[in-house]
């Protein structure tokens, strides 16, 4: 007569478990944000709600040291009446040693993978001039559109504080990082968000 109570209760601590598992299950799919980094989705277009954006692969871990990078990605947002906003958790990029922009490339052996060094003569963006603090230093641009043809949202952001959210205008949504002068230190994460007004 014992037995049959004791078997009921672990029957129902059985489904208990069972329900708390799915339950987990369904959190961790419905919370799943995808991360991606500048530089291995280099001018990719990335659709969805939200993501988070790491500057590498290796991000706070890391300082992002190849020369002459010029990555862009594009965030568009979940549905066309959305825009798309950026907000930075962290951000560093700055270089220990400048060059003038059409200056010739030096060569230094840190640029990994076995990639050679890229000349850093690199199209300007536009307003750059030498009162801009990231001048001839490595910088992020956002652009309101589809790709750096789309005007630019601000000036360029350089430095170690993390800049303002930035927001579209439309649904769509790109950030550029650029490296340039010597020793980039390059290093940042944020929020790509799509919402509606």
């Amino acid at each position: 007569m014992c037995a049959r109570p004791l078997r009921m209760e672990v029957e129902v601590e059985s489904c208990w478990l069972l329900l708390l598992l799915l339950l987990c299950c369904m959190a961790l799919h419905s919370e799943a944000i995808e991360t991606v980094n500048v530089v291995d989705f280099c001018g990719q277009n990335i659709r969805g709600d939200g993501m988070i954006v790491n500057s590498h692969q290796e991000s706070k871990k890391y300082y992002f040291v190849t020369m002459g990078t010029d990555c862009h990605l594009t965030m568009q947002a979940s549905s066309p009446k959305d825009k798309v906003q950026f907000h930075f958790r962290f951000f560093l990029v700055y270089s220990l040693l400048r060059v003038a922009p059409l200056s010739p490339a030096p060569l230094f052996p840190e640029s990994p993978r076995g990639s050679a060094p890229v000349n850093p003569r690199l199209e300007p963006t536009s307003g750059e001039s030498l009162g801009d603090p990231c001048h001839a230093g490595s910088y992020v641009q956002f652009y309101d559109g589809r790709d750096r043809r789309s005007p630019p949202l601000g000036p360029p952001l350089c430095g170690k504080s993390p800049p303002r959210p930035v927001l579209s205008t439309g649904n769509y949504l790109t950030l550029r990082l650029v490296t340039r002068g010597t020793q980039p230190r390059v290093d940042f994460v944020g929020d790509f968000t799509s919402f509606r007004l």
